[in-house]
């Protein structure tokens, strides 16, 4: 992954994956993280949230049950976009989440985030994931242009980089198909 020289954490170039695929790659990741956390929920892909404005698509509709049968609502939406996700878009699902009730959010891009959306974000305990393709984990300590990745190397396709402000810039937690930590600690969060 090229990094933006701007926001080093976000690519300069958007991960190549449908919308749909996107999308869908973030339901397995959500209920894969469930299951490792051994909650009940039910994950809807283009799931309909309502609110007293109306109906809202959703990209990815979580309901988590907890404490023997509390719903816990969780809206999460993928931007797929060619310019990292400013802090209005994060107003619009805390708006989102306001309106339905809901618990808390997640924005899932593949572009990044800028700084002050990533903060804001933060503040309101909605989470930002970066997805990259994943040979874009691949590092070496070799001076000068990011080498390839030799072709025994094994990769996920795609792999999601959890952002959170901290007091150096941006914290980043690497998510893949086996490594889920940043997404389970996330749902852990909700059961405290």
């Amino acid at each position: 992954m090229e990094r933006n020289p701007d926001s080093p954490w976000n690519p300069r170039v958007p991960v190549e994956i449908s919308p749909t695929d996107f999308e869908k790659q973030v339901t397995v990741w959500l209920q894969r993280a469930g299951r490792e956390q051994g909650v009940s929920f039910k994950a809807t892909h283009q799931g309909i949230a309502n609110g007293h404005g109306g109906s809202y698509a959703i990209d990815v509709l979580l309901e988590i049950i907890l404490l023997g049968g509390s719903c816990v609502q969780v809206l999460v939406e993928c931007k797929h976009q060619k310019r990292p996700v400013e802090r209005d878009e994060v107003i619009v699902l805390e708006g989102k989440l306001r309106d339905v009730g809901g618990h808390k959010g997640m924005l899932f891009s593949t572009s990044g985030f800028q700084s002050g959306a990533i903060e804001y974000a933060a503040a309101r305990g909605i989470a930002t994931v970066t997805v990259v393709a994943g040979e874009c984990l691949y590092e070496t300590r070799a001076a000068g242009p990011t080498a390839a990745p030799p072709p025994w190397a094994q990769f996920d396709r795609f792999a999601g980089i959890r952002l959170s402000p901290s007091e150096n810039g941006v914290s980043c937690s690497t998510i893949i198909s086996n490594h889920l930590e940043a997404l389970s600690k996330w749902v852990d969060e909700l059961k405290s």
